[in-house]
């Protein structure tokens, strides 16, 4: 098959060309296009973006579903199917209010942002604003990938960072795309499957996290201000230990809801006036969304960007009869190179 579509595309090719009226400017013919990327930047751009998603979800839930679901409809159907609210004194067909009697609060005890784009329609509008999340850091991920191929080719990166790279790039780009499941796993009716889609998200946004700060430690990065080499590589170190803490307690959390089907007996008890599974949550998110964002700023502003130079092949040409001339390349090529002969100096001649 693909030797077919070689030869279509070749037969095809053969076939094509461009009128040579079109070599408007046949000097310029050897331009290039420099396209610098700040890979950082664009990590930034994802995680702003993410939260200007979150803030339309919290819009969306306050003006158009918290008084929809307070004053219920009469039914039993949708959100108003009393699932979980038993102990809370919410039965099937009542309403109620979003944050302190929505699904969630119900199972998990406490809202978490989810909560903000269960219910319609703030679902279907914040599944319509996620692809600025989506997009950006699936862009992101392309370029962190093309970067570390970039320095481990160059040798500014050890191949045991490549090699980890490799083993998580796919991973990631799953978790990023199948975070949108969120939005077609309804919170009311299959918390578990609801919940799988932002499983996928949080595993994502961890080694993204980690991956990030060993880079930062791999490729041996100084930052005066933390102290050179030996400060940077002390806070970096602090980082990836406290997250590897955080993450896997959030993770077990969520894979409960997920596999089990229920929250872990201690993630309902009380510690300083919220659940033990809210502080963790709040934790994660500073560690996972807060931190990078910054470290993402910082690194936008410190480090060189990617040059891409953008090329393509020169086309076959037609004369005014039809007939068509070889691929031509630039002027510089075309013509072949000038030979300058150098100028015999008076010294020269006279030796001569």
């Amino acid at each position: 098959m693909i030797g077919f579509c070689y030869d279509l595309r070749k037969t095809l090719s053969s076939k094509f060309s461009r009128s040579e009226l079109n070599r408007r400017t046949p000097e310029n013919e050897g331009e290039t296009l420099d396209v610098y990327v700040s890979v950082e930047s664009i990590r930034v751009i994802a995680y702003v973006n993410f939260f200007i998603m979150v803030i339309c979800a919290i819009i969306l839930n306050k003006v158009l579903v918290t008084p929809k679901l307070a004053d219920g409809n009469g039914t039993t159907c949708g959100p108003y199917n009393g699932r979980f609210g038993d102990e809370m004194g919410i039965l099937p067909g009542d309403g109620f209010n979003v944050a302190t009697g929505s699904h969630l609060v119900r199972l998990f005890g406490y809202n978490n942002i989810c909560a903000n784009w269960d219910y319609s329609p703030s679902r279907e509008i914040t599944a319509m604003i996620y692809p600025i999340f989506e997009y950006a850091l699936l862009v992101y991920l392309f370029f962190e990938g093309v970067q570390a191929k970039l320095y481990f080719k160059k040798g500014w990166v050890s191949k045991t960072y490549y090699r980890v790279f490799k083993i998580f790039f796919v991973p990631m780009i799953l978790g990023c795309a199948w975070f949108r499941m969120i939005f077609v796993c309804i919170a009311y009716e299959r918390p578990d499957h609801h919940t799988a889609g932002f499983f996928c998200l949080q595993i994502t946004l961890v080694m993204v996290a980690i991956l990030n700060t060993y880079f930062i430690i791999d490729s041996k990065a100084e930052y005066a201000w933390l102290g050179g080499r030996k400060g940077t590589v002390n806070v970096a170190i602090i980082y990836i230990v406290l997250n590897l803490i955080i993450s896997p307690i959030k993770l077990y959390l969520t894979a409960n809801i997920v596999f089990l089907q229920a929250p872990a007996a201690w993630s309902l008890k009380n510690i300083f006036g919220s659940k033990a599974g809210q502080v963790v949550d709040n934790i994660w998110f500073v560690f996972n969304a807060v931190i990078p964002l910054l470290v993402g700023f910082l690194r936008s502003f410190s480090e060189p960007s990617l040059i891409i130079k953008v090329d393509c092949a020169p086309s076959a040409y037609s004369s005014a009869d039809g007939a068509i001339i070889e691929k031509t390349e630039d002027v510089e090529k075309e013509e072949g190179a000038k030979v300058i002969k150098p100028v015999a100096t008076p010294e020269a001649v006279a030796s001569a």
